[in-house]
């Protein structure tokens, strides 16, 4: 989606564009208004986008439901005891 912001600075392009190339005002107005197989597009891109982020956002609350079920899991179980830095142990003399 565009932002106002995104609108304007387009507009300005167009206006600076126009003037450096000599382009009659009358084509520019003609080539800024979409058609209707762009819309169509526009929407179907569009479409596609929140598709895909509905799906991402599925996958990512499934996903934090399992890491919250592992955070319950590992508080149930006792924790094993860390080991020690120094390696393998010494063999006995």
């Amino acid at each position: 989606m565009s932002s106002p912001l995104d609108g304007r600075i387009r507009s300005i392009a167009r206006e600076e564009a126009t003037a450096l190339l000599g382009v009659p005002d009358g084509v520019q107005a003609a080539a800024s208004v979409p058609t209707a197989e762009q819309l169509q597009e526009q929407l179907t891109d569009l479409h596609e986008h929140l598709h895909l982020a509905a799906t991402n956002i599925a996958r990512l609350e499934e996903r934090v439901e399992v890491l919250e079920q592992a955070g319950k899991q590992t508080d149930q179980v006792p924790r094993r005891t860390p080991r020690k830095a120094g390696g393998a142990t010494p063999a006995p003399e």
